[in-house]
């Protein structure tokens, strides 16, 4: 096998070794709490008038913005 191969072979591997050591924590730090989601989405349905019919995009939006929100504060 050629060496510059190997070593493209051999920085897969460690790259791949890295990421599943860190992307467990990192998915547990950025998934905001159910309660969480559920507060800010009731802050989003009364600031926005308190319509129903909009509670998924409610629900997304906070879910969005908690995710966003602990992502860059584990940074």
């Amino acid at each position: 096998m050629p060496k510059s191969t190997k070593t493209m072979q051999s920085t897969a591997m460690s790259t791949r070794t890295r990421k599943s050591r860190t992307t467990p924590a990192t998915l547990i730090a950025s998934t905001p709490d159910h309660n969480d989601i559920a507060h800010r989405a009731y802050e989003l349905f009364l600031s926005n008038g308190a319509m129903h019919g909009r509670d998924l995009e409610h629900w997304l939006q906070a879910e969005s913005e908690l995710r966003n929100r602990s992502m860059t504060a584990g940074n």
